[in-house]
């Protein structure tokens, strides 16, 4: 079956749709900028170890947006920010209330208010006048193409207020969210940031009610940062980052969303969830694949400074240095003891035939080290950690390879020249 051209142009036309579409074009606008927000403020709210409180105040704004559509009889955005805004803020000062003034710990108390909230909200809304309109499902899973011009304005209002609140009051909030007591000991007003957090918070959920959905923007708070925290250090960097992520989850997902006819908030969700799976797998510094290739070199490099060692223990007593031995005494398999074998004969640490190994000198002086390092732990074992000399040397055995620490425990040892079992220790 051939292809026609016409078939061919409807592929980029459909990417495309959703940015040349007017309605659609919106909804990507707002997507984009609900995403960039919620990343920025999930930084703050991951550091803190808030998620929880993020995912109470995503569901506990219900009732507030209930009580503004009664009140203004209209579903107006900025009618139902303030009631989401005040309900946000309950829902942090109730918080508050109960973990200070109960035996009730702070996740107990986040999950009793929030459901008792959102619950409220619910009862309310099945309460509605007859005739009334209220889109549930608009409200839950988002709906972008519903979004216009008013909506697209308000969250650019609501995402310059949060990059000039970022800004401004940066250093204050970034030592609160690492460490509230010295801040609080520094004369900072901690609550103060707190409740500025919460509504900022508060209030791009609201903003996200058309996009993502209240139930899924918790999700476009904390994924996306939660990303950015597994591939920097420093905080300026995870920042921006969020902010990438959001808004990248925000515009793929409602692409996504538009190419396979799927709601565009689960589809937003589903894209910052990809984006911190690949962050967790492939961070180079805290990645699951890379510090699983770090743990497979560094038990190789212990490998064969054992089988050094090993080599050098069968020489001083006179036992065959065959492969056997060395495999045996080492503990590793035959073919792993080759393998490394060959490795020390091509960077010239050995020398002889497969029956009868040497050491070259260089290869004695990197065995000497291994050896110094060992007893010298022995004798810090001993000595500091009062163990029996007959319980040291599994423990040691552990602690030798950490070379760059033998120096050190030499000096604070007043460089011992025997370790407890009186064998001699090398000098460095």
């Amino acid at each position: 079956m051939m292809t026609t051209l016409g078939q061919l142009d409807f592929v980029p036309s459909m990417w495309s749709a959703p940015f040349t579409d007017g309605h659609l074009w919106m909804g990507m606008v707002t997507s984009i900028l609900v995403g960039a927000t919620c990343g920025v403020l999930g930084c703050f709210v991951v550091l803190r170890r808030m998620a929880l409180i993020g995912d109470a105040l995503s569901h506990a704004v219900l009732p507030g947006v209930v009580i503004a559509f009664l009140v203004t009889q209209n579903t107006g955005i900025v009618g139902l920010l303030f009631g989401a805004l005040l309900a946000g803020l309950t829902t942090a000062v109730l918080i508050n209330l109960v973990s200070h003034n109960s035996r009730t710990k702070e996740d107990s108390a986040i999950g009793i208010v929030f459901t008792a909230l959102f619950a409220l909200g619910l009862v309310l809304i099945s309460n509605l006048p007859r005739g009334t309109h209220f889109d549930l499902k608009c409200f839950v899973f988002g709906i972008p193409e519903a979004v216009g011009m008013p909506d697209l304005w308000l969250m650019a209002v609501i995402a310059a207020i949060v990059l000039i609140t970022v800004v401004l009051f940066y250093h204050p909030m970034k030592l609160i969210s690492f460490d509230p007591v010295v801040a609080a000991a520094m004369g900072l007003p901690v609550m103060a940031f707190h409740y500025l957090l919460m509504g900022m918070i508060s209030a791009t959920v609201v903003a996200g009610l058309k996009t993502t959905g209240v139930v899924l923007v918790v999700a476009m708070v904390i994924t996306p940062a939660s990303a950015a925290y597994q591939l920097c250090n420093r905080f300026s960097t995870m920042l921006l980052l969020g902010g990438i992520f959001g808004a990248l989850s925000a515009a793929l997902g409602m692409i996504g969303a538009y190419v396979v006819n799927a709601p565009s908030g689960p589809s937003m969700v589903l894209v910052a969830t990809t984006i911190f799976a690949l962050a967790m797998l492939g961070s180079p510094r805290h990645g699951v694949v890379f510090r699983s290739i770090r743990r497979w070199r560094h038990r190789r490099h212990i490998e064969t400074e054992d089988v050094l060692k090993t080599i050098h223990h069968l020489d001083r007593s006179d036992q065959p240095t065959d492969v056997a031995a060395i495999s045996s005494q080492s503990r590793v398999t035959m073919a792993r003891a080759k393998a490394i074998l060959r490795e020390l004969r091509q960077h010239k640490l050995i020398e002889g035939g497969a029956s009868t190994l040497n050491l070259t000198e260089a290869g004695q002086r990197r065995a000497l080290e291994m050896v110094r390092s060992h007893r010298l732990w022995e004798s810090y074992l001993a000595d500091q950690a009062n163990m029996p000399p007959d319980q040291v040397h599994d423990v040691a055995e552990k602690l030798e390879h950490a070379h760059e620490l033998a120096d050190e425990v030499d000096r604070e040892l007043g460089h011992p020249s025997l370790d407890p079992h009186g064998e001699e220790i090398p000098r460095g």
